[in-house]
């Protein structure tokens, strides 16, 4: 059913070649439900490409490394080796655990303390030095086999991971940060340069978005008449989410480019905080 899938977003610029794989590096965001990746030419520091997928067709880990496969393969990769890859997983198994009080063999205990996880997942650990805090997640065992034969020197990282150490290193000291996925938001509160906060909120209405994120904000000390509220991932300015935030949060705005990379013109149609994390990965 996967051959049928076509990306709803495909943008690669006039600088992309397959013949050069070899000096590109490959980020890979995979979740339950969507799929997309990213290309950087490491030559010219350029972002050349990114495709989105997403349908309900995408239920496991072989239907999403098919899609993936597939989507390479239309663009004359599949075979290809590149410089590097980096699988980023997407989803809301993880937490943080500080440094001083991890213990790698309860990796599990972390996780069940407040998810079930599924049967067929891996629980792995990475550390966000930038924190410190080890980030506990846990991702479909068969996708992570497969990643790693197809790519043994893939790296695979976590969505929020990424989110959380590009906000630390950010040169904003204060103010929320929200990232979206389909049904649920990644929250990070930041005060004095310091990790105050963090939670992942699941949601089903807009009403409950602005409700998890104005509680939590309380909670933490932020008032909407004065903490801005930045926003990345699926999400637009013109949504029914930002238009009822709005009214009781008065500073809010998406993530800047911050201009490490090049980004090809053909990007342009794309906006940035869609790629967010794929571009913060790639760098």
């Amino acid at each position: 059913m996967t051959a049928s899938l076509n990306p709803y977003i495909s943008q690669f610029g006039e600088e992309f070649d397959a013949e050069k794989s070899s000096q590109y590096r490959m980020a890979i965001q995979c979740a339950l439900g969507g799929l997309s990746f990213a290309l950087l030419d490491t030559t010219t520091r350029t972002l050349v490409g990114v495709e989105f997928y997403q349908s309900d067709l995408l239920t496991d880990s072989d239907d999403l490394f098919r899609t993936l496969e597939r989507a390479l393969e239309s663009k004359g990769l599949n075979n290809s080796s590149f410089q590097s890859v980096i699988c980023i997983v997407d989803n809301r198994y993880c937490a943080l655990v500080p440094e001083p009080l991890f213990n790698e063999a309860d990796q599990t205990k972390y996780l069940d303390f407040g998810f079930q996880i599924p049967e067929g997942y891996a629980v792995v650990s990475e550390l966000i030095q930038s924190v410190p805090c080890h980030h506990v997640f846990a991702l479909p065992k068969a996708l992570q086999d497969k990643i790693q034969a197809r790519w043994k020197e893939a790296v695979i990282t976590h969505s929020s991971s990424v989110f959380i150490d590009s906000i630390m290193k950010s040169d904003t000291n204060h103010g929320v940060f929200v990232q979206v996925r389909n049904r649920d938001f990644d929250m990070l509160v930041k005060k004095e340069g310091k990790l105050v906060f963090f939670n992942n909120f699941k949601f089903n209405t807009k009403e409950d978005f602005a409700y998890f994120l104005l509680f939590a904000m309380e909670q933490n000390g932020c008032s909407g008449q004065d903490t801005p509220v930045c926003f990345s991932g699926l999400i637009r300015p013109a949504s029914d989410i930002i238009d009822l935030c709005g009214r009781y949060v008065k500073d809010i705005h998406f993530v800047d480019d911050p201009h490490r990379l090049t980004v090809s013109k053909a990007l342009n149609e794309v906006p940035y905080q869609y790629y967010y994390t794929l571009y913060q990965a790639l760098q």
